[in-house]
């Protein structure tokens, strides 16, 4: 009975063991599934959008468009399944000391719908004494950077100056500062404030980038030139439309002297200029071009009326008969040559429009580092119809994670600035760019449009394939509205030289066995059942005597007594080697 008593003491010590191991492996299986959880409210926490506003200076930019040339920035981060705004207040400028002639009313806001990487909350841009820089300084001012990133736990805080790594003076917390003072002769700052997460990427926020101008003697007003060209159904390309950008003019008293190399004569303007001091920019519409009226001499545009192959336009601009700056622009005039068409019954011409359309990316592979994620887009919309068709816009959609790379549109060869007929938009996470002009695109029979125009891929592009769809919105119904739509394929990766794309699991992954309810309650009912048949039944005194008299057991018993009673180990070990 004693030897009895002995053993079921020895089966229970072995069911405690058993059981220990169990619960052990239950913990783990709970630890688990909380680590699992814990990875989905992280990646609750990711799923969130922030919105923002920015004050530009009329005197510096004249539209929304380009937060790079901000200098106050205001975001909010709120769940993406909520509406996300915020306001930036003008009159909170009054706090500032501004170094800018512009008086506080005048200053813009613009919003943004969505900020990819909010990461670097904010960057303050002043000069030597204090003021708020807003887009322009002098050759002989200093800049003071002071940067501020959402964390002071990342790594390799950088500076990056006109594309070039400055280390920070000071670092302190999730704060960095720099002063500059050495402008080399450029005429601009490129200035990026970023560091390196735990991932090993790169921070590259909208929120901590400016561009600012630097005063350069001699060259103290006209900024840039755009010239719109159209199509005409006699194969003639004529400007539709010259933008010149100016900054703030303080008088009306302007006129505009064209020169078009030693091609054609000088054309001077008397009229016909559309001034607009508040927003910086002088227009001059087709019709004022072609006007003779407008022009010194009786001359205008239409000189250029007979000329093929690119020709290079430039204008200087003079307030108050003192010269402001000379920009300059080249266009592309088409070949006159025109396909001699039967004639279409107009009713038949107007009802469908025929236009196919095509996009191409180059590289075909960008990285997420700077110097290889910039992809070029070409769109070409070309129309398959034997008359003249007209296009109302054209509109791309960027795929997540990438924007648009402010000025870079080319539109038949010619550059055009953002703002006149360039739209950039942020809907939800993504960008979309629609380019529309104030009249339709006429494109010619068999002619086509270009557009040409850059991306920039962020850390939050997604790794492997990107689809980046075009839409084109043409005047007439279309025959095939299929034809509208087109769509570049484009690689994300680490290293474009060896390119991975990702494969998706289609079903969710299993997350072990004890996930399962059932699996749990029949483990238990095993347990119990055991212990049931070891305390009440025969078989379970039989049961205990086959694993005690195990090899496996025993050796596990001399495996503990060897690290937790020594004494008994050696006991032991002599009376099986006597055995």
């Amino acid at each position: 009975m004693r030897t009895q008593s002995r053993n079921t003491k020895r089966a229970l010590r072995v069911l405690l063991i058993v059981g220990g191991i169990l619960i052990v492996a239950l913990i783990g299986a709970v630890i688990y599934f909380y680590a699992i959880a814990d990875s989905v409210k992280n990646d609750e926490q990711k799923n969130q959008i922030t919105c923002g506003c920015y004050i530009i200076d009329p005197a510096v930019v004249n539209d929304c468009g380009d937060p790079k040339k901000a200098f106050l920035f205001n975001s909010k981060s709120v769940a993406s399944d909520q509406a996300c705004t915020v306001a930036c207040n003008t009159q909170l400028l009054s706090e500032y000391v501004i170094k800018s002639s512009t008086s506080t009313d005048r200053f813009k806001s613009c919003n943004i719908r969505s900020i990819p990487d909010a990461r670097c909350q904010e960057m303050i841009l002043t000069d030597q004494d204090g003021k708020l820089i807003t887009g322009k300084i002098d050759p002989e001012d200093e800049v003071n950077i002071e940067a501020t990133f959402d964390k002071d736990s990342y790594s390799n805080y950088t500076f990056k100056i006109n594309t070039q790594s400055n280390t920070p003076d000071k670092i302190d917390g999730n704060k960095i500062y720099k002063k500059i003072t050495d402008f080399e002769d450029v005429n601009s700052l490129d200035i990026l404030a970023t560091a390196t997460d735990s991932k090993g990427d790169s921070i590259n926020s909208i929120i901590c980038r400016r561009v600012i101008d630097i005063n350069v003697s001699g060259s103290t007003g006209a900024n840039a030139l755009t010239a719109t060209t159209e199509r005409q159904s006699d194969g003639k390309t004529k400007i539709s439309q010259i933008t010149i950008s100016v900054g703030q003019l303080s008088s009306e008293n302007v006129k505009v002297s064209f020169s078009f190399g030693t091609k054609f004569q000088t054309l001077t303007t008397e009229g016909g200029l559309n001034i607009e001091s508040a927003k910086g920019t002088v227009t001059i519409t087709k019709a004022n071009l072609y006007d003779p009226d407008n022009f010194v001499g009786g001359q205008s545009f239409a000189i250029l009326d007979e000329y093929e192959g690119p020709l290079v336009i430039t204008a200087e601009v003079f307030v108050d008969d003192i010269s402001i700056g000379i920009v300059s622009t080249e266009v592309e005039f088409l070949s006159q040559e025109v396909p001699v068409v039967e004639e279409t019954p107009q009713e038949e011409t107007e009802s469908k429009s025929n236009f196919s359309t095509s996009k191409i990316a180059s590289p075909s592979c960008v990285e997420r580092v700077e110097s290889n994620n910039v992809a070029t887009f070409t769109i070409s919309v070309k129309n398959n119809s034997d008359v003249n068709q007209e296009i109302t816009s054209i509109k791309d959609k960027l795929p997540l994670g990438f924007t648009y790379v402010g000025e870079s549109t080319v539109i038949n060869g010619t550059s055009v600035t953002d703002g006149s007929l360039t739209t950039v938009s942020n809907i939800g996470s993504t960008q979309e760019i629609v380019w529309q002009q104030s009249t339709p695109w006429s494109v010619d029979a068999s002619g086509q449009l270009t557009i040409v125009f850059r991306a920039m891929a962020d850390s939050n592009a997604l790794t492997g394939e990107n689809l980046n769809e075009v839409i084109v919105n043409p005047v007439q119904i279309p025959s095939d509205p299929a034809t509208l739509r087109s769509q570049a394929s484009i690689i994300v990766a680490q290293d474009c030289t060896n390119p991975t794309v990702p494969t998706t699991p289609t079903t969710t992954p299993s997350t072990g066995i004890l996930d399962n309810l059932f699996v749990r309650l029949t483990i238990g009912i095993i347990l119990f059942v055991t212990a049931w048949v070891v305390y009440t039944r025969p078989e379970g005194v039989k049961l205990s005597q086959i694993i005690l008299n195990s090899d496996i057991y025993k050796d596990a018993e001399m495996t503990k007594y060897k690290y937790t009673n020594p004494k008994k180990y050696f006991e032991e070990k002599i009376v099986r080697e006597k055995k």
